[in-house]
């Protein structure tokens, strides 16, 4: 086993602007790229070699600012594809708020939009897509094998130690998932199963109090997400993700996958950073997490970069 083994993704849900309860700005703005992505995030990737992927909602393609800028950044970086279903066609308007679950469209209704979805990606990078994840993270029984038709190779929608009943889906239940990489069921994406794909989880760990009776049951997991908390909590979840990883399959490479939203590090344009203090703070965050990574020679790689990694 070498210390090139491990491997970190980087995955940035790219949406356009949010503001406090994640309502939708009208009319639609993008800061959160041309800022996000051009001014705060390219930066901080490049002085750390490292590679990103930026997971692009529909809109995001019908926005010509935007998509000069990720023209230029396809070059460093890794780009696949993001479902909300409100901004998707057949059928797209601006909501008022993302809320919709992708596992509660009907299959036809699915189907159409990820392919108008996947084609809109094609025209616009002349290339197709190969990875994506489900608007708040709600993947469903059709969703892999349209995802297998349309030509994709990795799913990033499972969040393992979650369940969504309390967000409006009940049943998107992952408690029981995988945390390293995976195929999946075709039609329960969050066990293993015989899916072509791989399904690569956010990477998530149990709380420090998940044993403890009665406590344990209200503690929240923790992700592998710069938005909250400290350096070195964000540093820890990495830690105790390689090692449980390396120690249940030493033979073969252990993945990370940190996920938050490009808006979350421009101020005002989401929930999580009202000034320009709590925008920083993320940032430096992320940037602990890639210093570590840069010490311990964890490559950061794309999500599409994962199937030749993974392969036997």
């Amino acid at each position: 086993m070498t210390i090139r083994s491990r491997y970190l993704c980087i995955t940035i849900d790219t949406e356009c602007d949010k503001g406090a309860g994640w309502k939708v700005e009208k009319p639609l703005g993008f800061a959160g790229v041309t800022d996000g992505l051009g001014q705060r995030l390219a930066p901080l990737f490049r002085a750390h070699r490292a590679k990103p992927t930026y997971l692009l909602s529909p809109e995001i393609m019908r926005h010509d600012e935007s998509v000069a800028l990720l023209r230029t950044l396809a070059k460093e970086s890794d780009l696949g594809t993001h479902l909300h279903a409100e901004l998707a066609e057949p059928g797209a308007y601006v909501p008022d708020e993302t809320a919709a679950f992708q596992r509660d469209c009907s299959e036809d209704e699915e189907r159409a939009k990820l392919t108008t979805l996947t084609d809109s990606f094609k025209s616009t990078f002349d290339r197709k897509p190969t990875c994506f994840r489900a608007g708040r993270f709600g993947v469903g029984k059709n969703s892999v094998p349209i995802l297998e038709s349309l030509g994709y190779e990795v799913e990033s929608s499972v969040t393992p130690h979650m369940e969504w009943a309390s967000a409006g889906a009940p049943g998107l239940d992952f408690r029981g998932a995988p945390t390293q990489p995976y195929h999946p069921d075709p039609n329960e994406p969050g066990r293993p199963g015989s899916s072509r794909m791989w399904e690569v989880p956010v990477t998530i760990r149990p709380s420090v109090l998940a044993r403890v009776p009665i406590v344990g049951k209200l503690a929240e997991p923790r992700w592998l997400r710069p938005t909250r908390g400290t350096e070195e909590s964000i540093v820890l979840v990495a830690k105790e993700e390689l090692a449980a990883a390396l120690a249940a399959a030493p033979e073969r490479p252990a993945i990370l996958c940190a996920m938050f939203h490009n808006v979350e590090i421009v101020p005002g344009k989401s929930p999580y950073a009202k000034n320009e203090s709590e925008a920083r703070a993320i940032l430096s965050r992320l940037s602990a997490l890639l210093s570590f990574c840069e010490r311990e020679g964890v490559s950061v790689v794309g999500l599409s970069d994962l199937p030749e990694i993974l392969a036997p």
